[in-house]
């Protein structure tokens, strides 16, 4: 599977960046401690790690709520893989990344 950036053309001729279907390690950081790492994947538009998460398409990637006020952004590396800001109630919480296996 190709890990990369793919460009959607949504209304009004908008580009619109998706996170691209594969296999990640996505691994969860905070004060720069490694506090979960794992395997994920995107298949159908969703992050799936411990449960399976809609992702919402922005113009570098996309974000994903996890639960309420729990959010975290995924914007492309330019390499395949994807990393951002965790947000609890709008406060910057941690990171993830998403590195492409």
């Amino acid at each position: 599977m190709g890990v990369g950036v793919g460009t959607l053309f949504g209304a009004g001729g908008q580009a619109v960046a998706e996170v691209e279907p594969g296999t990640y390690t996505s691994t969860t950081w905070s004060s720069g401690i490694v506090l979960l790492q794992r395997e994920g994947r995107v298949e159908g538009g969703d992050l799936v790690l411990i449960g399976r998460y809609p992702i919402h398409s922005t113009p570098n990637g996309g974000y994903v709520d996890l639960f309420p006020g729990h959010r975290v952004e995924l914007i492309s590396d330019g390499h395949g893989g994807y990393s951002g800001p965790a947000y609890l109630g709008g406060v910057v919480i941690g990171s993830i990344t998403l590195t492409p296996r």
